[in-house]
């Protein structure tokens, strides 16, 4: 395949299975490996997809300036897909996020301004509206809110697993951060497979099931509030995990598949395990490798795992 574009290369990841990692009498176990689009994360997908639609109402014109707050990924594909389409960028990204990521949104010319963690996201938000309203001429795709977050992902991420597999799998276990992904899937799932399992998936601390806000260490998933692109109703669990748990099976991913994957991957994985052993056999369970260990390898939960060789 020839392409003229690196934005053209967004999506279309491959599907693998690794039901192996699920032991015998579970359900087949595959995984999206999204850390293959061209910016290096599944982020990608929703960034052409807010900037597009963004266009085609005539919010976003040449000239004006990206702004968004963002944990780093969605910056990320903000940054690539800005610069190719000649937008500036600007981002407000807590600074407990990994420097690998702060520095991949610089390197495609953003302007990252950091935020003490113990704020959270909504003050990057505040920051980035204040930001957008002092400057003007600027526009915020604001993933937290955009319905072509998770449009894109019941549209286009969903339609495209079920060609892979040719149907519908019989339950997802999603991380959610902004819950683009979570949301679109499992519309598009419980369209085509009513009984399906929808499990949200959460690090131990964040507030998706009703507890009080705390602290971990995995990136990507969880919140300290509900944004309104994750529809709660649709998932049938809410798995909350460990930080631990998570960096255990980015372990054994390494070590039994060969990917080196980060924290948000491990979660996704622990529980979509639980729910495949849950299942039983002649059951499908389909969950995505968001981004990979490259991106955390200066964060001790990665650094422990460099060390002991992935063994």
């Amino acid at each position: 395949m020839i392409v003229s574009s690196i934005m053209e290369l967004i999506g279309n990841t491959p599907l693998l299975d690794i039901s192996h990692m699920a032991g015998e009498g579970a359900a087949r176990v595959l995984v999206k490996l999204e850390m293959m689009n061209p910016g290096g994360s599944i982020k990608d997908r929703p960034a052409l997809a807010m900037i597009e639609d963004a266009e085609r109402a005539g919010l976003l014109k040449p000239g004006m300036t990206l702004v968004e707050p963002t944990a780093g990924n969605t910056g990320i594909g903000l940054a690539l897909v800005g610069k190719l389409k000649g937008y500036r960028t600007v981002f407000f990204v807590p600074d407990r996020m990994s420097i690998e990521k702060i520095n991949s949104m610089r390197a495609y010319g953003a302007r990252v301004e950091l935020v003490p963690k113990e704020y959270g996201m909504p003050r990057c938000i505040e920051m980035a509206q204040a930001f957008a309203a002092r400057q003007g001429n600027c526009f915020i795709p604001q993933q937290f809110a955009n319905p072509a977050n998770p449009k894109q992902a019941e549209c286009l991420l969903g339609p495209e697993i079920g060609r892979q597999m040719n149907g519908f799998p019989h339950g997802i276990a999603i991380g959610a951060g902004t819950g683009g992904t979570f949301t679109g899937l499992a519309r598009w799932l419980k369209a085509g497979r009513p009984d399906a399992q929808c499990v949200l998936v959460q690090p131990r601390g964040s507030v998706f099931a009703g507890d009080e806000k705390g602290s971990y260490e995995v990136e990507g998933i969880g919140n300290s509030f509900i944004p309104a692109t994750l529809d709660l109703s649709l998932a049938d669990h809410i798995a909350t995990v460990d930080d631990a748990d998570a960096f255990a099976t980015c372990r054994r991913v390494l070590t039994e598949v060969g990917l080196a994957v980060a924290g948000s991957s491990g979660a996704n994985l622990f529980a979509s395990l639980d729910l495949a052993r849950r299942l039983g056999p002649d059951k499908t369970v389909v969950t995505v490798f968001p981004d990979n260990m490259e991106r955390y390898f200066s964060k001790p939960w990665a650094q422990a795992i460099l060390n002991q060789g992935g063994d």
